[in-house]
This record gives structure tokens, C-alpha cells and sequence, in this order.
């Protein structure tokens, strides 16, 4: 036996030696332990949608088998209102904004507000909006707004009632815990209202739009840009950043069977879908344009409130002015920056669901949905009968790859020629940076 060796035996058998050795030990794998755990909790909780998911199932099962006298409160929301140092109102944003911020997740990151529609505006400007119908995934840890009425009504006029969050996801549902909710029996709905949890379709019609709140998909900013300044050159002449006020006031009459208007030159009952959020922008205002309009007005003004079919509406001259009016208007104007930002968004959520990747070639192909439609990558959509616009192209493609291909030129005659390759040298020389710092939209987060 070494020397080394006989030492450590004699070192071991002195007891206060022996002990003050296992405790050292035990101390560090406590340590150990803590780190770890530590790891663990910040890996499941910080800056997780879906830490946010699992903080609302908590208070969920919680309040099932607590009362708020239990906690010498009025009603469950008063927990999550005085979190705020808020009075008790509605609340189903002060719970939302609780789970994110007991996930630290901050409201930069969230979107949160106090009130719904300011929520959904803040996810608007930061890239985060989905729309249900834009071909998003929901995923868990994710608010998810809702408009009564219908997403008709949400299309028309932004407007959402209330909001809960994602915290689970099937190929055909999603399962919601959402705040505030009462039987709807009473008036006396701020001490009664309580933690709902309930699974409904994805294509439930009252589901209006998600945030990607520390989602996988971050949308650049810049790739916004680059859209609305593509589409509204080829509609109008103009790129987006060098709109001035009389670009707004765009009016064809008969633009392939239908009216055509604004920057983004929505056709038909898109046109008339946009009328109706610069009325609901401001009432006052465009009611006072419809009535300085006499008759046309008149028309406008109740198809606006009404359920018209502009599908193959042509106006005549006098409509066209009143039209063209309320386009000028400051609510006509918002509608419009509004309504461009929220389909560029939508087509770029639909190029990356079909497998596009490169930002040139996104911005290129967002130009053929706002044209030939959201559907028109697969559709029919020529009256020749041939595939969509992308048939044949590969899902990694190029821009050069897709300009070349000649899809989305309309039929043999190449009516598109000019609009296509105008988009095409545009985006070749554009500067990488012009889309900062998303070179492929792929930003990975911890999602537990």
C-alpha cells in the first residue's frame, strides 16, 4: 500500500475529519441539486409561451378547489386586477398579462395591455398578429382573441371581445383558459366571473387571431416593409414609404369586374371591407363624407353598414368621388396602413407554411397573393384552367428560380410580364440588410 493511501485511511478514521468531509460532499451535491433544479425551472418558465401555459392551467386547478372568500377576495379576478393595482373590472387581459409576466415573460415580449384591442394592436406592431385565417398554427403558451360577432366582423372593423390563452393544441382544437367569463345571468358580473377552461375547433368562427408570443416564427419587421412597398408600387406607382396623401384616394371603377381601391388596390368586397374599418375608425367622419355625397353617399354609407355584395360591383362616376373621399380621410388612411400591414403579415405567414425560405423570394410571391389571392398557390386560379402559381417550383426556391418559371404571369401572352419583372430586378438588388436581422425567419426559442 502506498504511502498516499495509508495516509487517506488515517485521515478518514479521525471522526471530526470524517464528518466535516461528508458534509463538504453533501454540500456540494446540494449545490449540484439547486443548479440543476435551477436549469430546469429557468429552461421551463423564462421567456416560454409555454411557462405562461402552465401558470394558467396552476391558477385554473387552483380556483377549483379554493373560493375567492377563501382568500378574503370578492371574486377570482380581484387576484389578478390588484397584480396590477388595478379595481376589480374586466379582467380577462389582467389574467392573460399575469401568467406571461409570472413567466417573465415582459410586456415588451407579450404584447399586454389592459385592453383587448390594444393588445392585439401592440402584437400588430411587433409582427406577432396571426390571423385565423392567415394559416397559422396556434401554439401552446399563446394569446388567442375573440370577436362574437364572427371573423367577418373582426376582418372589418379589428375589433376583439376578449382573450384567454392557448395551452393546448390538436391537429383540430385548441384548448383555452380564459378569464373574466360568467354565466351572463347577472349584472353583478364582477363578483361572479371566474377561470374558464374549454376546448373549441380552430375554425370556431369567434377565434379571430393569436399572438406568436415567444413562438418559434419571429416575422421581421423589415420583410413588412419590403411587402407593403412591393405591393403598393405594382397597384398604385408608388413604393409604400413614399405615400403622400392623394395616393390613398385610389378609385378603378372596373378593375377586372369589380371596383379596385387604396394603396393595396382591394378589389371587389375587399374594397368594401375596407370602407367599413374607416367607418368604424371614426363613424362621425365618413358618415359626414356620405352625406355631403347626397344619394352616393347614401348608397356607400348603407352598403358599408349593411351586408352588400361588391363582388362584381362597378360604381358610376359620383360613387367613385364619395369613395375616393373617404379614402382621404385620417380614418380612411389608418384603415389603410392598418388593413396593408395585417395582409402583408398574412401572406408572409403563408409563404413560410408553404416551405418558402428566402426573403426575396417571399417578398415576390406575397406580390402574387395580394393579386391572384390567398389561395392561388394551389388553386386554380387562371381561366386557362392551369395550376396554381407555383406549380412546378420547388418549396426551396430561388427568386431567380421562381421569376424564371413564369408562373403568376397570367396566361400566354404574359399580361404580367412588366409587373413580375419589375418585382423581380427590385428584389435582386435590394440589399440583404433591407430585411435586418432575419436572414431566413427562423428564430429559436425555449418552448417546453
Amino acid at each position: 500500500m502506498t504511502t498516499a493511501a495509508k495516509f487517506f485511511i488515517m485521515f478518514l478514521q479521525n471522526k471530526k475529519i470524517r464528518n466535516t468531509l461528508i458534509g463538504v460532499v453533501i454540500g456540494i451535491a446540494l449545490l449540484f441539486v439547486m443548479l440543476i433544479g435551477g436549469i430546469f425551472f429557468i429552461q421551463q418558465y423564462s421567456n416560454s409561451a409555454s411557462g405562461a401555459a402552465n401558470i394558467a392551467v396552476r391558477e385554473y386547478n387552483y380556483w377549483q378547489n379554493h373560493t375567492p372568500t377563501d382568500e378574503g377576495l370578492s371574486c377570482q379576478g380581484e387576484k389578478y386586477c390588484t397584480y396590477f393595482n388595478s379595481s376589480v373590472t374586466d379582467w380577462c387581459c389582467f389574467f392573460a398579462g399575469y401568467c406571461y409576466r409570472e413567466a417573465d415573460i415582459n410586456d415588451s415580449e407579450s404584447g399586454y395591455s389592459p385592453v383587448t384591442n390594444t393588445w392585439t394592436s401592440n402584437l400588430e406592431n411587433m409582427g406577432k398578429l396571426k390571423t385565423a385565417t392567415s394559416g397559422y398554427t396556434p401554439q401552446v403558451g399563446n394569446p388567442v382573441f375573440f370577436n362574437y360577432d364572427g371573423r367577418a366582423n373582426y376582418d372589418a372593423t379589428n375589433f376583439v371581445a376578449h382573450m384567454g390563452i392557448v395551452v393546448d393544441v390538436t391537429e383540430d382544437s385548441i384548448t383555452v383558459i380564459a378569464g373574466n367569463e360568467y354565466n351572463g345571468e347577472t349584472s353583478d358580473w364582477a363578483n361572479v366571473s371566474y377561470l374558464n377552461k374549454y376546448t373549441i375547433s380552430k375554425d370556431n368562427y369567434t377565434v379571430a387571431c393569436y399572438g406568436a408570443v415567444a413562438s418559434s416564427l419571429t416575422v421581421s419587421t423589415g420583410l413588412n416593409t419590403t411587402v407593403r412597398n412591393v405591393i403598393s408600387h405594382n397597384e398604385i406607382g408608388v413604393l409604400y414609404d413614399e405615400i403622400s396623401g392623394d395616393n390613398y384616394g385610389s378609385v378603378i371603377a372596373n378593375d377586372n369586374g369589380a371596383i379596385s381601391i387604396g394603396v393595396y388596390g382591394w378589389h371587389g368586397n375587399k374594397a368594401l371591407s375596407l370602407l367599413q374599418k374607416a367607418y368604424y375608425n371614426n363613424i362621425a367622419q365618413i358618415t359626414s363624407v356620405a352625406t355631403s355625397y347626397s344619394s352616393s353617399g347614401q348608397y356607400v354609407l348603407s352598403s358599408i353598414r349593411g351586408n352588400a355584395d361588391w363582388s362584381g360591383y362597378i360604381p358610376n362616376q359620383s360613387v367613385c368621388r364619395c369613395i375616393r373621399a373617404m379614402l382621404l380621410t385620417e380614418a380612411g388612411k389608418q384603415a389603410q396602413d392598418d388593413t396593408s400591414l395585417k395582409d402583408a403579415q398574412q401572406y408572409i405567414d403563408i409563404c413560410i407554411d408553404y416551405g418558402l425560405t428566402d426573403n426575396k423570394t417571399i417578398v415576390y410571391c406575397c406580390d402574387i397573393l395580394n393579386q391572384w389571392g390567398t389561395a392561388s398557390f394551389n388553386a386554380n386560379v387562371y381561366g386557362n384552367g392551369s395550376n396554381g402559381v407555383l406549380y412546378g417550383v420547388a418549396l426551396n426556391a430561388s427568386l431567380e428560380d421562381v421569376y424564371n418559371s413564369r408562373r403568376a404571369w397570367s396566361d400566354s401572352n404574359y399580361n404580367y410580364y412588366n409587373r413580375r419583372t419589375w418585382t423581380y430586378n427590385y428584389l435582386k438588388d435590394l440589399p440583404d440588410n433591407s430585411f435586418l436581422n432575419v436572414p431566413n425567419e427562423t428564430t429559436l426559442q425555449i418552448d417546453n
